[in-house]
């Protein structure tokens, strides 16, 4: 299933406040994910969310993305019951990741995104929910 679009954004408080006050839509988290110097915010659309990205420092994963396209769409994420597994399969096809493993990213989940050369040029993301023991 899709689990969140991914919009990059230089000021997610603009965007958040267009949702809230003219689409009615609350905020369902905000998060700062300190190694990949992002906050993230979500906002459930149906059973997607928004996850509105902003940088919290520099050089990071959306840098690039902001400094070429500006704000927009950055990526579209699929949530996968065993990220390993799927990685492993896909690998199998000859699909390659930005990253070697996937890592933690936020709202408790294992990430790994596929070089968009393999997808037409859009960021790919799976995700996994990882389960508190």
């Amino acid at each position: 299933k899709v689990d969140h679009i991914g919009i990059a954004l230089d000021n997610i408080e603009e965007f958040g406040t267009f949702l809230k006050d003219v689409l009615g839509v609350s905020m369902k988290d905000i998060e700062e994910i300190p190694h990949r110097k992002l906050r993230v915010v979500f906002y459930p659309i149906g059973d997607t969310d928004l996850e509105l990205l902003e940088e919290t420092g520099e050089e990071t994963t959306i840098s690039d993305f902001l400094t070429t396209k500006g704000n927009g769409y950055q990526h579209l994420a699929f949530e996968v019951e065993d990220i390993d597994k799927m990685v492993q399969y896909m690998r199998s096809k000859g699909i390659d990741f930005i990253e070697k493993e996937p890592q933690m990213g936020a709202r408790n989940r294992k990430i790994i995104f596929i070089k968009p050369e393999y997808t037409d040029g859009v960021l790919m993301e799976l995700c996994q929910c990882i389960k508190n023991e």
